[in-house]
C-alpha cells in the first residue's frame, strides 16, 4: 500500500506546523508510517493507513478525540421514560442499516454528542421515513459545559425532553464550547431512550438487539487511530473512551459510524470483529447499546 512521505501527507490534509513542531511531528509520523507498514506486511483481517492523525502520539489522539465519560451524570431519576428491552430472537443473521450521512467531530471531544445525534437521526429514519440532519452543537451548548472535555449521549437526551430538535444548518458545529441558544426546529423531539442488551457481554445478546434498532453504543477506540479497512480484531479493551453508533452486523462483524470523517476508515465507518470472548471487540459488549424515541413534534399529547 503506497505511503506518502512526510511534506506530500501535509498538502494532502492541509496540515502546517510552526518551527520546531515540524521536526516533531515529521519524527513522529515516520514512526506511525513504519508502524503502518510493518502491520500491512503481516498477516491480518485489517489494514492500516496514513490519517489526519498520523503525526499524532498515542496519548494525544486519546485526550483529543476520545472523550466518553463513562461517569456522567446517570439519566435515572430523570423525567425522560426509559426502558429495559429484552432482546427477542427474530432469527435475523444479517442486518445493515440505513442512517444519516457520517459527520467530523473535528478537534474535540464531542464524540458524545456526535453519537447522539446519529441515534437521533437513525431513528427518526428508521422509525419515521425521515432524513432530518440534527445539530451536534445545540447538545453540546444546551446539556453540558464542558462539552469538548467528555459526556454521554443518555445523559443528554434528558435534557431534551419534550424541547424542539434543532436542525445543523441553523445551528452548525463550531467544535468549542458555546452558549445554549435556539435554532430552526426540525419538528422531532425525544421522547424517550430504550437499553437494548445493557451490559449483557453477549455477542448474540447485541446482534438481536442490533436486528431490530441501530444501537447508540460506547467502545474503546484507542487503537483505532490507523484504521483503514477490513474486520478490526486487535483490541479486546474494556475500558471505554468512545461513542459511535453502531448500525448493522453479520456473521463477522459488527459495522459501526464514526465521528472523524467520511476519509477515515471505510466511508467513515469500522467493521469489528464478532467475539464471544470478554468485552468483544473494543469492548462494544460491555456497556451495551440504547436507542432513542424519536416523534414528530405534532404527535406530542399536550
Amino acid at each position: 500500500m503506497q505511503v506518502d512521505d512526510f511534506a506530500a501527507w501535509k498538502v494532502k490534509y492541509g496540515i502546517s506546523y510552526n518551527g520546531d513542531e515540524d521536526a516533531t511531528r515529521e519524527a513522529i509520523f515516520g514512526q506511525k508510517t513504519a508502524d503502518i507498514e510493518a502491520h500491512n506486511a503481516g498477516e491480518s483481517t485489517w489494514w492500516m493507513v496514513q490519517n489526519q492523525f498520523s503525526a499524532m502520539t498515542d496519548d494525544e489522539f486519546t485526550a483529543t478525540y476520545l472523550n466518553f465519560d463513562a461517569e456522567a451524570q446517570s439519566i435515572e431519576n430523570s423525567g425522560l421514560p426509559v426502558i429495559e428491552e429484552v432482546p427477542v430472537d427474530t432469527g435475523v443473521t444479517d442486518k445493515q442499516w440505513s442512517v444519516s450521512p457520517v459527520k467530523d467531530q473535528g478537534g474535540c471531544g464531542s464524540c458524545w454528542a456526535f453519537g447522539g445525534v446519529a441515534g437521533l437521526e437513525g431513528e427518526s429514519k428508521v422509525t419515521l421515513g425521515r432524513s432530518d440532519i440534527l445539530s451536534e452543537q445545540y447538545l453540546m451548548d444546551c446539556t453540558s459545559s464542558a462539552a469538548c472535555s467528555g459526556g454521554r449521549a443518555d445523559s443528554a437526551y434528558p435534557q431534551l425532553y419534550g424541547k424542539s430538535l434543532y436542525t445543523a444548518s441553523s445551528y452548525p458545529y463550531t467544535a468549542r464550547n458555546g452558549n445554549c441558544h435556539t435554532g430552526t426546529a426540525s419538528g422531532l423531539q425525544v421522547t424517550g431512550l430504550t437499553r437494548s442488551a445493557a451490559k449483557s457481554g453477549s455477542d448474540s445478546a447485541f446482534a438481536t438487539a442490533l436486528g431490530s434498532h441501530p444501537l447508540v453504543v460506547a467502545v474503546g477506540a484507542s487503537s483505532w487511530s490507523s484504521y483503514g479497512g477490513g474486520v478490526f480484531t486487535d483490541s479486546a479493551s474494556c475500558s471505554l473512551n468512545h461513542q459511535v453508533y453502531a448500525t448493522g452486523f453479520d456473521s463477522s462483524s459488527i459495522k459501526v459510524k464514526n465521528s472523524w470523517g467520511s476519509s477515515w476508515g471505510e466511508s467513515g465507518f469500522i467493521r469489528l470483529g464478532r467475539t464471544t470472548k470478554g468485552c468483544g471487540t473494543s469492548g462494544i459488549l460491555s456497556d451495551g447499546g440504547f436507542y432513542p424515541t424519536v416523534v414528530a413534534a405534532s404527535s406530542v399529547e399536550v
